[in-house]
């Protein structure tokens, strides 16, 4: 059976996928190799998730300037949306999404929009690998419009007692999820696609706990004081510098959750996630939680960790104990009520 890992100790294996973006649209049948496939197949075009347009994001002042030139896909729940939504918003499931755009005008921006923009990034990163690469999230979402919808991001607070700032070494690399596919399509584009379609209907909550995301307090129930770690669980702290991992917001106060490993975000050029790098020092048979500076990028790197089988999930209001969130952000822009 051909099993490609993508073993990156191997110093002949790392020049091979040096050349990813060269490399053509590979098949893919119902083999273990599958996830290497995506890799290799998302690598090769463009490579969204390390690139600099990851997080895509829009702010409210941008959608509320020039909204002639939008289409805006307001996710939240009816009951949310007939509460307050943006004019000529259209309320919709991600799980419609997809056949929604496919008739829609390709010259037009997409803005996903979400009470926190946290969902909303998740889903607007699927639908970059899918190959939208109009869609945007609305950044921190209805909270950022109007005062009315602020208060999940300001009084969100995260319970700092098990923080510190020691350095967690990068595990060894080990292979990638195991994956496989039962739908008949012939090149790996559709068996991409046709897994991005799955991974849409998934819930995030950006209340709770959910099978994509979780809080701080969630992480807390399964953390065990003997072993120093969370329950199968493997935390990522996707940051710009060693700054954001080691310190909070004074040299007092602990930076980072216990166990957590630093990954150098794609600022500069310079993304651990590369295959080429350290992807592969994140460990396939463990429960992931990525957290970043505001929430956004991590549910991005969710969803792209989701695609190739890891079971993802992202850290709800990344280091608001370090970044925040404050009324400054809340523009007060007009809102329609109804369905």
């Amino acid at each position: 059976m051909k099993k490609i890992f993508l073993n990156l100790i191997l110093f002949g294996l790392l020049a091979f996928i040096g050349c990813l973006k060269d490399a053509p649209v590979v098949q893919a049948n119902s083999e273990e190799n599958n996830s290497a496939d995506i890799l290799i197949y998302l690598e090769s075009q463009g490579d969204y998730i390390n690139s600099q347009q990851m997080p895509s994001l829009i702010t409210a002042t941008e959608v509320y300037n020039n909204p002639s030139d939008k289409i805006i896909l307001d996710i939240r729940s009816s009951g949310d949306f007939a509460t307050g939504h943006i004019q000529n918003a259209i309320n919709i499931s991600p799980a419609e999404i997809i056949n929604y755009l496919d008739t829609s005008d390709p010259n037009k921006t997409v803005v996903i929009v979400s009470l926190t923009g946290q969902s909303a990034s998740y889903y607007t990163s699927l639908l970059r690998f899918y190959g939208y690469t109009n869609a945007f999230t609305l950044k921190y979402g209805m909270t950022a419009w109007n005062n009315d919808f602020a208060s999940k991001w300001i009084n969100h607070m995260q319970h700092k007692g098990l923080f510190n700032n020691k350095v967690n070494n990068k595990p060894a690399f080990s292979p990638l999820p195991k994956l496989t596919f039962s739908n008949s399509g012939d090149n790996i584009k559709e068996k991409v696609n046709s897994r991005i379609q799955e991974l849409m209907s998934i819930d995030f909550s950006e209340s709770d706990e959910s099978e994509i995301s979780i809080s701080v307090q969630n992480l807390n129930t399964i953390y065990s004081t003997l072993t120093e770690e969370y329950a199968n669980t493997f935390i990522v702290c996707y940051a710009q510098n060693q700054g954001e991992y080691i310190l909070g917001s004074s040299l007092d106060n602990p930076g980072h959750l216990p166990s957590a490993v630093y990954y150098q975000d794609n600022s500069f050029e310079a993304s651990d996630l590369r295959s080429s790098a350290n992807l592969q020092t994140i460990p396939s048979n463990k429960d992931i939680v990525v957290y970043s500076r505001i929430g956004h990028s991590s549910a991005f790197i969710t969803a792209y960790l989701r695609v190739l089988g890891y079971n993802a999930r992202s850290l709800l209001f990344g280091m608001k104990w370090l970044f925040g969130f404050d009324q400054s952000q809340v523009k007060n822009y007009p809102y329609i009520t109804g369905s």
